[in-house]
């Protein structure tokens, strides 16, 4: 279990992540969205302890983050050049000197040879790499900045179906900043939405699609939550959360997927700002 307590991070003037405050049990997969700047790489790099973060505290299984808890951990960054002057023999060798074993290389494809530079590697080979180092390390945590969008069809396939068979056999706790839901849909089961350092949504996916709803009007009704709206040529296109049927008596209303729910949440929130 991770427990975030009062968590901020600052550079400069600026509060990266704000006064958080999180749960999140074993076995998790969670998918973290929200616009550029809102702090998703910012708290995965706290998690991942890249970031000593001032005030507030993160805890695994109760104890403090330190050397010992971080070899519970995997982070794959966005950007993935830590390793380019080494090779993939090089590479392995000193991850493994760091979490004390010897990498089990549990993605089989694409291969790599030992004595290939990692500087060589296209984005999507080096995600793959990094993937199967980090697996092979046993982790308990992975934490995944927003890579997916660097693989080709077959290697997101590769990429998503090891990720969930650890979920499965290993319990394994997954934190996925994304831009894109539909590009790692049925992986996250709760999914939580940042704006300014804060996390203004958090839910589990399932009940944010029940309570997530579009539908079309000619102006906004007064009492209704709507969190994005856009106006066409005859009509507004009104998106609503939380949507309560037997409270708000709207007709004509359509859910919708992840990617439209999250796309709504980034749209209200530019249009605030």
């Amino acid at each position: 279990m991770i427990a975030i307590d009062k968590l901020s991070v600052r550079f400069g003037k600026v509060r990266a992540v704000d006064d958080l405050s999180l749960a999140i049990d074993k076995g998790e997969s969670i998918l973290l969205a929200g616009a550029n700047g809102a702090g998703k790489t910012t708290l995965l790099r706290a998690l991942a302890g890249v970031l000593r973060a001032r005030p507030g505290s993160i805890l695994y299984d109760g104890c403090p983050a330190d050397h010992r808890s971080r070899k519970k951990i995997a982070y794959i960054p966005a950007s993935i050049s830590l390793y380019d002057g080494m090779t993939v023999k090089e590479a392995a060798r000193m991850h493994a000197h760091f979490y004390g074993r010897s990498a089990a290389w549990t993605i089989s494809e694409p291969a790599f040879r030992p004595g290939q530079k990692i500087a060589s590697m296209s984005k999507g080979e080096k995600t793959i790499f990094f993937l199967s180092l980090a697996l092979g390390a046993a982790p308990e945590y992975l934490f995944v900045d927003d890579v997916v969008h660097f693989l080709d069809p077959h290697l997101r396939e590769v990429f998503l179906t090891s990720i969930l068979r650890l979920i499965e056999e290993k319990q394994l706790t997954v934190i996925m900043a994304s831009q894109s839901a539909f590009e790692i849909e049925g992986i996250p089961e709760r999914v939580m939405v940042m704006e300014k350092g804060k996390v203004i949504l958090d839910e589990n996916v399932d009940m944010l699609k029940q309570k997530f709803i579009k539908f079309y009007g000619e102006s906004i009704p007064e009492d209704i939550p709507v969190v994005f709206s856009r106006q066409w040529q005859n009509a507004r296109e009104m998106y609503v959360y939380p949507y309560q049927a037997k409270v708000h008596h709207l007709d004509n209303v359509e859910h919708l997927n992840l990617t439209e729910i999250l796309r709504a949440f980034i749209g209200g929130e530019y249009a605030r700002h």
